[in-house]
């Protein structure tokens, strides 16, 4: 069984290009029993992710990539 646990969405600016949905749809085509999104700096994307996998029978993980910087102190 495979579960991808690094998806990007077109909410993470040049990192993906697929809406949420499409990325449900893909891994409900695969058979894929699960898939994580984690969009960059935000979860702006989760409320479309949440609700396409739930329609299709896809447990939905939700997560961020975070930007950290260090200022100059």
């Amino acid at each position: 069984m495979y579960i991808e646990l690094h998806a990007s969405s077109a909410f993470s600016f040049l990192d993906g290009a697929s809406l949420p949905e499409a990325l449900v749809a893909r891994a409900a085509e695969l058979g894929y029993p699960a898939l994580a999104l984690l969009d960059r700096d935000g979860v702006y994307g989760a409320p479309r992710f949440h609700v396409a996998a739930k329609k299709a029978g896809i447990k939905a993980i939700i997560g961020a990539e975070l930007t950290i910087g260090m200022r100059d102190a």
